[in-house]
């Protein structure tokens, strides 16, 4: 399923890319001073950045579960995982708004400099990606009591 995701993030962002630069699309003079596109962009990034704290868990857990030293996930991990699928879909669910606003020409501005919307994206995209695999990377279960009387 994550693979799924991921390929369809792929596909997503790559026919996005040719609608912005290709002919047949508005062409990216226009995106670039369209304020709304590049809230978008930085929706996806938010998207994608928050994907790597569950992805990097999945691949953790999977590893763990073919070396047989699965243990079972803890309330405060599965918590942490559900609120951020929930930042996920709300992402998801911002894009289309985003885009038929964008579609509109709501909030076009000729002299936006587009440097901005782009580095505010990637600094997102970076910023956040390096959080949420820090994150996932340093998580420590909790000792649970069982735990404790396991190794007396």
């Amino acid at each position: 399923a994550d693979t799924t995701l991921g390929v369809a993030g792929f596909l997503l962002a790559y026919t996005g890319y040719l609608r912005t630069t290709a002919d047949w699309g508005k062409g990216f003079d226009y995106y670039a001073h369209e304020p709304i596109f590049w809230l978008k962009t930085l929706f996806v990034a938010i998207f994608g950045a928050v994907s790597f704290f569950p992805t990097t868990k999945i691949i953790q857990r999977s590893v763990a579960k073919r070396n047989g030293n699965l243990v079972p996930m803890s309330e405060e991990l599965a918590g942490r995982m559900t609120s951020l699928v929930n930042a996920e879909l709300l992402m998801i669910g911002s894009i289309p708004l985003t885009a038929s606003l964008m579609a509109r020409g709501v909030g076009y501005m000729p002299n936006f400099p587009w440097q901005a919307g782009a580095g505010v994206t990637v600094a997102a995209l970076g910023g956040l990606g390096f959080k949420y695999v820090k994150e996932a990377l340093d998580w420590q279960e909790p000792v649970t009591s069982a735990a404790v009387e396991a190794d007396k």
